[in-house]
């Protein structure tokens, strides 16, 4: 045994030496070191000068001879939003003097899937498209195949395949550095405090009052206006006349909200629709140009309307308010087709009692392989001040990056919340799951698919030992806790885990809740179809093995505090990476290395699982002194009985008939064995008149 470790621990320390001497605790992927000037000038090609970097504010100048052409600036001067590995990215972001980007380069970063899975190349080309954006538009991380990022009033750009928090963040980074250093430098103007709606104040108005007043503003276009906005190109439409009679309002005042709605419509908008400090806008609209368009999702930013105030693009959202009940529209008002409530939230930086601007965005498609040819249309919107609280400047903070990826990832986690429910009554209702072979087959395959695809392929979801490292990192104060929040998927995982790990250990991770492990009970169930025979390795040495797991766990958790990056390079031994994450596309020498594994697991049961995960050696360490036992056993197990030791798969069950925790995978296998009367040898007695059986939960080591 000692040998055996020994061995083991010289094959790791080979195997994390190069990264643990080579790799820095901040990878710099692209730009080879070089000074700051001459990446700057790779931005600005035109440039004859770079300035010395200023402190108030922290920039460095651009020059074209005697011309100010632009800023260039590091990100962290301004934000550092953790990333998913829990440090920030460092960029070098350039803006010219119009507000828009010149560059954006990646000079320090620590996200495992770039360093250790895809590589820098597709952070490559997500940084590549942000030449020529507007920083005051808000930019939104999507599928090529879902938008044009060029045909609608949002921007979009394409995101990275495997990568999604990691490009979000990248891309949350670039926005929110841009706007603070344009403001800082004078580019943009700061965003006033908002004001604050006085509740108290009530006027009744009827729709004349509020349209003669401009509460309610109205943008309405002929066919005639488009058609000459898109210089003279006609388009057919049988209604020549009206385009669009688009009518818009503020909500949030009593005196347009209540009377727009209603009472009860309005105060079960303020009350449970609208976060304090959200706004409403309402949008109607009764020509034949819709508002929202074919393609709209509800609950998403509309593609054809936009709102900005102070030159800078507010994001507004669908409320999907009248998704049940109807409209009940007063009387005076005309009849609308289209009735629809927008959302601001909250740092947004909207202020209702300043002026703002809402725009109509009409496009026209130019053909397959040209982009669409749009054209705005605005209409100003500004209610009086009396209506308003306005407060001294004060600070506000914006929504945090975490919380905006959880709003957008809703049905996901809608979907693995119902799967972990499911997951929860299958625990609790094991007996009645277990009572029927066929009935458990279908319900642990059907589940088991349902971890690999949806968990596994579809969200990510693979738990891994680097998340560990993310853990060690915050609990040492070395990382803000929200990271552990950046991905809801891996966060609600890691929440169900940890309890069932007090509760009943290891099992329920590793037997139903990780993807790599229902891809190795395919391959096993493969080769019971194939007849592949089995290989048993004699339960002394099979114990033994067991310690290469806990050996591994301890030499890279204490890698991990010399050096985060060698730890995330030994963290290959898994290959969740590449089988879950990159889907078995990447480098040769990893996809063989998984392969071999699952080749492995047609002989072994699981062989990875049993004698070579980290992550099941630290589930079975914090799970050692779990609160329930309770997988029920029999006096004569063990002794004579042997059926459920020999057909346990992944060799839990001690030739004593004791149910080792620490390696149980909770797969119920022996449960369905115990409870069925033509296969525990117990129950054949029972059932054909001999000795009744006697039942033990927990008979446990």
């Amino acid at each position: 045994m000692r040998l055996l470790s020994k061995r083991l621990s010289v094959a790791l320390v080979l195997l994390l030496a190069p990264g643990a001497l080579n790799t820095p605790a901040m990878a710099q992927p692209d730009t080879d070191n070089r000074p700051i000037p001459e990446l700057i000038k790779e931005i600005f090609p035109q440039a004859t000068e770079i300035k010395p970097h200023q402190d108030d504010p922290p920039v460095w100048p651009v020059y074209q001879v005697t011309e100010l052409i632009g800023y260039a600036f590091l990100s962290s001067d301004y934000v550092t939003p953790p990333g998913f590995s829990g440090a920030p990215y460092q960029l070098l972001v350039g803006i010219d003097r119009d507000g828009l980007y010149k560059g954006v380069k990646v000079l320090e970063h620590h996200e495992p899937i770039f360093l250790h899975g895809l590589g820098p190349e597709p952070m490559h080309r997500f940084t590549d498209q942000y030449p020529g954006l507007d920083l005051r538009h808000t930019i939104k991380v999507t599928s090529a195949t879902v938008r044009d990022k060029h045909s609608g009033s949002n921007v979009y750009i394409d995101g990275i395949t495997k990568a999604t928090v990691s490009a979000i963040v990248l891309n949350e980074t670039v926005m929110l550095s841009a706007i603070q250093a344009a403001q800082a430098t004078g580019l943009i103007p700061y965003r006033k405090p908002p004001a604050k709606v006085r509740e108290d104040l009530y006027e009744p108005l009827d729709w004349p009052q509020l349209t003669e007043n401009n509460w309610v503003r109205s943008l309405t276009l002929s066919q005639s206006d488009v058609d000459n906005a898109f210089d003279g190109q006609s388009e057919d439409n049988p209604n020549s006349e009206n385009f669009i009679d688009l009518q818009f309002a503020y909500l949030n005042t009593p005196s347009t909200g209540r009377y727009l709605l209603g009472d009860a419509h309005y105060q079960r908008l303020m009350k449970e629709k609208l976060e304090p400090g959200e706004h409403a806008i309402l949008v109607m609209n009764r020509g034949p140009y819709s508002i929202l368009g074919d393609d709209f999702v509800r609950g998403t930013p509309p593609d054809r309307l936009a709102l900005e105030q102070n030159g800078i693009q507010v994001e507004l959202r669908d409320l999907d308010f009248y998704n049940v009940i109807e409209p009940q529209q007063p009387s005076a008002m005309p009849d609308f087709e289209e009735f629809r409530l927008f959302r601001i939230k909250r740092g947004a930086g909207f202020d209702p009692a300043s002026p703002w601007t809402l725009k109509l965005v009409v496009n026209r498609p130019q053909g397959y392989l040209r982009p669409d040819e749009i054209r705005t249309f605005a209409a100003e919107y500004q209610l009086p001040e009396r209506l308003f609280i306005v407060e001294e400047p004060q600070t506000t903070k914006s929504t945090p990056l975490w919380v905006q990826i959880w709003q957008d990832s809703a049905l996901k986690i809608a979907v693995l919340t119902i799967g972990l429910l499911l997951l929860t009554a299958i625990i609790f209702g094991h007996r009645w799951v277990t009572a029927d072979n066929t009935r458990f087959k279908a319900i642990r395959w059907g589940y088991l698919a349902y971890t690999l695809v949806f968990i596994g392929y579809l969200t990510q979801g693979q738990l891994s030992i680097t998340n560990v490292f993310t853990i060690l990192r915050v609990v040492a104060g070395s990382a803000d806790s929200s990271v552990l929040m950046i991905d809801p998927v891996i966060f609600i995982l890691w929440c169900y885990v940890l309890l069932t790990l007090v509760l009943w250990g290891r099992g329920y991770f590793c037997g139903w809740l990780c993807p790599f492990g229902a891809l190795q009970e395919l391959v096993g169930e493969i080769a019971k179809k194939m007849k592949i025979k089995q290989r048993r390795i004699p339960f002394k040495i099979h114990r033994r093995l067991w310690a290469i797991k806990y050996l591994l766990l301890a030499g890279l958790v204490g890698v991990s505090f010399y050096s985060l990056s060698a730890a995330e390079r030994g963290a290959e031994v898994e290959p969740f990476k590449t089988a879950i994450t990159m889907g078995f596309v990447r480098e040769w020498p990893f996809v063989i290395y998984a392969l071999l594994l699952l080749i492995a697991g047609l002989f072994i049961h699981k062989f990875f699982c049993r004698y070579l995960c980290p992550l099941g050696a630290f589930f079975a360490v914090v799970g050692k002194l779990h609160v329930f036992r309770w997988l029920p056993r029999r006096e004569e197990c063990g002794s004579p009985c042997q059926l459920c030791a020999n057909r346990c798969g992944i060799r839990a069950i001690e030739p004593s008939g004791r149910i080792n925790y620490s390696e149980c995978i909770q797969c119920y296998d022996c449960e369905v064995i115990y409870r069925d009367d033509h296969q525990c040898v117990p129950l054949i007695n029972e059932r054909r008149g001999k000795k009744r059986p006697t039942q033990v939960i927990a008979k446990a080591s």
